[in-house]
């Protein structure tokens, strides 16, 4: 039997049917309620979160409804949703990206549109972010209940064996253990496979693609932590306090304020497992293969 074509099989990942029908069996729950209950469709970077919102704005019973579309990125303060749907008369708010309202803006700010979303007559709220956020798991956070969390998952590795025969499989299979699990990664490596038949140029040619998102993620950090990441260039494993001062030469004070930043930003992850043996590691396997190229062929500051 023939493999499907790249399209479809993207197009079928991209758009799981279990989550849609999960948001729609939402929808239709809500339907009639004065004080419909907002959905939050959580899903790493390149998961299909925007293609899965714009399937929803256009289906079939999201018609019926009087609807927005707004970019989180947009979004400054409650307001900048509330006047939207207000002025509108929304019945349904479609809002991409809400990270950014739920990280830019005070719990104080936050109230003020969940005292909008839960009173009667109120539009229904579907937003799309990137990660939990602590907007949504503190305690006094304003949306800390009252939410239907919706996760788009990993693309499981048996899609890799639909995509590619056996011999590019094995290319694939290794291409995604330096990415996240998602459908954009998916992508991402089939034009790599299929535009390059020599398997050796694989990494240097997906280390080509994130160069410059890696540069200016370097290049915007504070010069302590810059020489916090550069210490991890030739260790494979994660690294202890000690390992650290010995490495960077900074002390403990200085690097455990920086290290907390770096985790903060996502770019540094703690295992606690051992106790008082703490030990940090970067999570991007491919920003530090990176910062091994980077640092080992040029004679000069990155």
């Amino acid at each position: 039997m023939p493999k499907p074509s790249k399209k479809l099989l993207l197009t079928e990942l991209s758009v799981n049917d279990n989550i849609l029908n999960a948001v729609i069996s939402e929808i239709k729950s809500n339907s009639g309620s004065s004080i419909p209950q907002p959905v939050m469709i959580i899903g790493e970077q390149g998961s299909g979160k925007t293609i899965l919102l714009k399937r929803l704005y256009n289906s079939d019973i999201c018609r019926g409804h009087h609807k927005i579309w707004i970019d989180g990125r947009t979004v400054f303060c409650s307001d900048d949703i509330i006047s939207k749907s207000s002025d509108t008369g929304a019945s349904m708010v479609f809002i991409d990206n809400m990270d950014f309202y739920l990280t830019r803006c005070s719990y104080e700010e936050q109230f003020k549109l969940r005292q909008i979303l839960y009173n009667d007559g109120a539009p229904m709220l579907i937003g799309t972010v990137r990660k939990v956020l602590p907007a949504l798991t503190d305690y006094e956070a304003p949306f800390f209940e009252g939410l239907k969390n919706v996760y788009i998952h990993p693309i499981p590795s048996h899609c890799i064996s639909r995509l590619f025969d056996e011999q590019d499989a094995v290319r694939a299979h290794s291409l995604m253990s330096l990415l996240p699990p998602t459908i954009k990664s998916l992508e991402t490596i089939y034009g790599i496979i299929k535009l390059n038949d020599i398997p050796e140029k694989d990494i240097s040619i997906l280390l080509s693609i994130f160069s410059d998102k890696y540069r200016h993620s370097y290049q915007d950090l504070p010069t302590n932590s810059q020489h916090i990441l550069n210490a991890f260039e030739s260790f494979n494993t994660p690294m202890t306090i000690p390992e650290l001062r010995y490495k960077t030469g900074l002390p403990t004070n200085i690097l455990t304020a920086y290290l907390k930043t770096l985790k903060l930003l996502g770019i540094i992850e703690v295992d606690k497992s051992i106790k008082r043996n703490t030990k940090y590691s970067l999570r991007d396997p491919l920003f530090q293969l990176w910062l091994q190229s980077s640092i080992q062929s040029l004679p000069y500051p990155i």
